[in-house]
């Protein structure tokens, strides 16, 4: 009986640590700081699909072939990134799930207007100007952040 109690008490142990090793493997640790490259080109944001865990800092390094603003819906939060230079676009991953990425490129005369400023027939088309930028925004891509 001693035999089948040692082995009892093995198996039992053996069973323990397995469970304590899988929790600790399935916990989600620390957040992570991470610098994350993308690129937009004609459109296209590579990678499509940005993956993050809930608390992580994050750093997208964008470099766009063309300026305009990226929205990162739900977060909203926006930036303006210029044409060709890398922008550091910094948030914390708290709300969990899959958001949507959108770029409004700036096309040459919405850049010369803001150089040279608005005329009297702009300020009056405000509102219409306000739902062609809402109307202008491509979807580019994806933010999904697991849950930690």
């Amino acid at each position: 009986m001693n035999t089948k109690k040692l082995k009892l008490t093995g198996l039992l142990l053996a069973v323990g640590l397995i469970a304590i090793i899988a929790g600790v493997g399935c916990s989600g640790g620390d957040p992570q700081e991470l610098d994350i490259e993308v690129r937009i080109d004609h459109g296209v944001m590579n990678p499509e699909t940005i993956e993050v865990i809930q608390g992580d800092m994050v750093t997208l390094k964008i470099l766009a072939d063309e300026g305009g603003e990226f929205h990162l819906h739900t977060y909203d939060i926006e930036m303006d990134i210029e044409a060709s230079s890398e922008t550091d676009f910094f948030f914390v991953a708290e709300a969990t799930g899959r958001f949507k990425i959108t770029y409004h490129p700036q096309d040459e005369s919405e850049h010369n207007e803001e150089e040279n400023g608005h005329n009297e027939e702009e300020r009056e088309g405000e509102e219409e100007h306000d739902q062609q930028d809402e109307a202008g925004e491509i979807e580019v891509g994806f933010l999904e952040v697991q849950p930690r």
